[in-house]
């Protein structure tokens, strides 16, 4: 009688997370939708626009506190599958990759002739990927949402940028690492980081083509007629790239190719890594699941 009662309390205290998380995370898009509809608004009705800043406020606001409600869902999540709280090594972990991450976005980035010059080549998802394999996708999730506070300083686009940084490396290492969770071998971490390759492009392409261009042209003032001009001359400046089907190259010859060389590059020193460090992940190993994962799983094997 008493499991059965303490079984009933978990799992009314498991409903009140969930409906935090939903409230929460309503609140936040609802205060990102209000700061659009306000911009698009205050756009139309003035033949001299310039964004007022408590939009922004309310955009940034919004995204922050979508983000926190993510805390909830891990909760729910927590209680529902009757996971363990995460160690102090485990978070010391988290803690030293995370800062890995920031590092790497800020020193290990470069730029290539052949793509737009704000595409930037970095490998700061390499250590929230190792982290996603390590400790689950949860864990790469908060490397990133570590990552995003300490870049939200230095945007240049008012945090919109950060944002859409955040969903595609969200995308990446939740897809990436539930796939290598149930397949710990290394023909399931190299599907895993190809399904998650492909996840991230997607959303990637998503983000650029709803997100991050409208934030350069509207948020950061960068002209389309530049945007036009520097795709024309990554194709040769012959023209052939106008104002109206800037979208359209700039997604099939841009960002969709960066993205996929990106992340090949970014699962390549992923796997070296992991596989050299394969013992310490053992060592460090624990999926915040009750369940034992033997070393077997973790080592692979084929990998010799």
């Amino acid at each position: 009688m008493e499991s059965v009662d303490k079984s009933t309390k978990t799992s009314k205290n498991g409903t009140k997370y969930l409906i935090l998380f939903i409230v929460v995370a309503l609140i936040g898009l609802g205060l990102v939708l209000t700061g659009f509809l306000v911009n698009l608004s205050l756009k139309n009705a003035k033949a001299k626009y310039s964004a007022e800043w408590y939009i922004y406020l309310l955009e940034i606001s919004g995204a922050l506190i979508f983000l926190c409600s993510f805390g909830y869902l891990y909760t729910y999540l927590q209680m529902k599958l009757n996971l363990k709280k995460m160690s102090i090594k485990q978070m010391s972990v988290i803690a030293i990759f995370s800062a890995l991450s920031v590092i790497l976005y800020y020193f290990g980035k470069f730029n290539l002739p052949f793509f737009p010059s704000w595409l930037d080549i970095q490998f700061s998802d390499v250590p929230a990927l190792l982290t996603s394999f390590m400790y689950g996708p949860f864990s790469g999730v908060l490397v990133i949402i570590v990552r995003f506070f300490c870049k939200l300083p230095g945007t240049s686009t008012v945090g919109v940028g950060e944002f859409a940084d955040v969903l595609i490396g969200v995308t990446l290492c939740i897809v990436a690492g539930i796939i290598y969770k149930k397949h710990r071998t290394l023909k399931g971490a190299i599907c895993a980081m190809a399904i998650g390759m492909l996840s991230a492009t997607l959303m990637a392409t998503i983000a650029n083509w709803l997100i991050l261009i409208p934030a350069y042209k509207e948020i950061a003032k960068f002209p389309q007629a530049a945007l036009t001009v520097t795709m024309d001359t990554i194709l040769g400046g012959q023209g052939i790239v106008t104002d109206s089907n800037f979208m359209v190259y700039y997604l099939f010859i841009g960002v969709i190719p960066f993205n996929l060389f990106r992340y090949t590059l970014v699962f390549v020193i992923t796997l070296l890594l992991y596989k050299r460090l394969k013992m310490l992940i053992v060592h460090f190993v624990g999926d915040f699941s009750k369940e034992n994962v033997s070393e077997e799983d973790l080592l692979l094997e084929d990998v010799e």
